[in-house]
């Protein structure tokens, strides 16, 4: 009953999605193309195509779960040559980013909204042997239409913060059903797990985290070489704000416009591709030096700042930098994935907002790889202390350590589901 008064609300909804996705198409016009999927409609030639095939399915929401999701792409084309793996995305951010996988096995598409109809064509399309809903991916129609045509569905590398956490806690009787239909929730944390086990999932275990597994690009040092010829960087000492979100580009800026290191540059690689224009006009309303990945040709000349306004470069961008600020965590957004950063040996510095990697911020910290800054202001003190060289060396050494101890959550997980295909 509850399912279906929910089936209800994503229905009534269901008409205010074209308003949805023509508005961000403003912004970003890759929201403009395939609704069909979005809406759970195939052609009669895809639908043909793919009948014959055998379906692994992984379904990666965004970028960041469409990153943690490359090792077990990589594995499970390895392990099973004989099947086609089906990714599923929900934003174009997701769909465009870099697998760094070239095989005509791989498909990728958007999952269709929560309606019982869209989700029922989906699984009768594409028949899955099985899916893997990365980290928080609660479609309840989904999950049950899964459940009712055998299709085992796990939900892997799961995390659940406390806010979420207490969300869920809300609606338990639409959320308890729905997780105990999965056939298990593989958690990356201990603390997730128990979260998990409160609001009633079976079969919870604890796997690690599949970002400790993820690699960089192949071509990492070619790209960031030929970046930093073009940026005409040279013996200068550089702070990454990473991924930052919606009014934290212009708070750090104000910040770091007080300190004027002369010897620093700071590199801006916003979250989302949509605000690059928003942080140039930011940049220029202060008359901050500045300079754009962007620009064909760059002058040399003395510049503070660089707009990092480019997609699939972040691991060069890490290359590049002594330090890391981690974006989502000087507003309370919850902070985004600081693994990358520790990945490339690169020290981060972490707002007070972290609930969305709580265990691995608190670790990071625990163990040298990382700083906490309450405020701003911290800053002034911070950086200099980060940039000393015996620092660079103690700092890098602990972000190599961690990524070690916690490495092979890939193989934890393909194991305990190989059963299944």
């Amino acid at each position: 009953m509850i399912r279906f008064f929910y089936s209800l609300l994503v229905y009534f909804l269901l008409p205010f999605t074209c308003f949805k996705l023509i508005y961000r198409g403003f912004r970003q016009p890759d929201y403009l193309k395939y609704w069909g999927e979005r809406y759970g409609f195939y052609s009669a030639s895809t639908k043909k195509i793919w009948d014959v095939r055998r379906i692994l399915w992984i379904h990666a929401v965004s970028v960041g779960e469409t990153k943690a999701a490359i090792p077990l792409i990589k594995l499970f084309l390895k392990k099973y040559p004989r099947h086609y793996l089906l990714i599923t995305h929900g934003t174009p951010t997701g769909r465009a980013t870099s697998i760094d996988i070239k095989d005509s096995r791989i498909s990728r598409i958007y999952l269709p909204f929560d309606t019982p109809d869209a989700t029922k064509r989906f699984l009768s399309t594409f028949k899955p042997e099985m899916g893997l809903l990365l980290e928080t991916e609660l479609w309840f129609n989904l999950i049950h239409q899964g459940f009712q045509k055998s299709i085992p569905l796990y939900l892997v590398n799961a995390r659940l913060s406390e806010k979420s956490f207490q969300l869920y806690k809300r609606i338990s009787l639409l959320v308890k059903p729905s997780l105990q239909e999965l056939k298990g929730v593989l958690a990356q944390t201990r603390n997730d797990a128990k979260r998990f086990e409160a609001l009633g999932a079976k079969n919870v275990e604890v796997m690690g985290n599949l970002k400790f597994d993820v690699t960089p690009p192949r071509d990492t040092n070619k790209q960031s070489a030929s970046l930093k010829k073009h940026l005409h960087l040279k013996n200068q000492s550089v702070l990454l704000i990473a991924s930052s979100r919606q009014g934290e580009e212009e708070v750090i800026l104000q910040h770091l416009l007080k300190l004027r290191y002369k010897n620093l540059v700071t590199i801006f690689v916003p979250r989302h591709p949509q605000r690059f224009k928003e942080v140039e006009l930011m940049l220029k309303k202060y008359r901050a030096s500045f300079i754009k990945r962007s620009d064909k040709k760059i002058k040399v000349k003395p510049y503070q700042f660089i707009l990092g306004d480019s997609m699939g470069e972040m691991y060069s961008y890490y290359t590049l930098a002594n330090i890391a600020l981690m974006g989502g965590t000087i507003l309370p957004y919850g902070g985004q994935n600081l693994i990358e950063s520790m990945a490339m040996k690169v020290p981060v510095i972490l707002g007070p907002h972290t609930y969305n990697f709580h265990d691995v911020s608190n670790e990071a910290i625990r163990t040298g790889a990382g700083l906490r800054i309450h405020t701003l202001n911290q800053l002034e003190k911070v950086l200099p202390q980060m940039l000393k060289s015996s620092s660079q060396l103690k700092m890098k050494q602990a972000c190599s350590d961690m990524m070690h101890t916690h490495q092979g959550a890939t193989l934890k997980i393909l194991n305990k589901i190989k059963s299944m295909i």
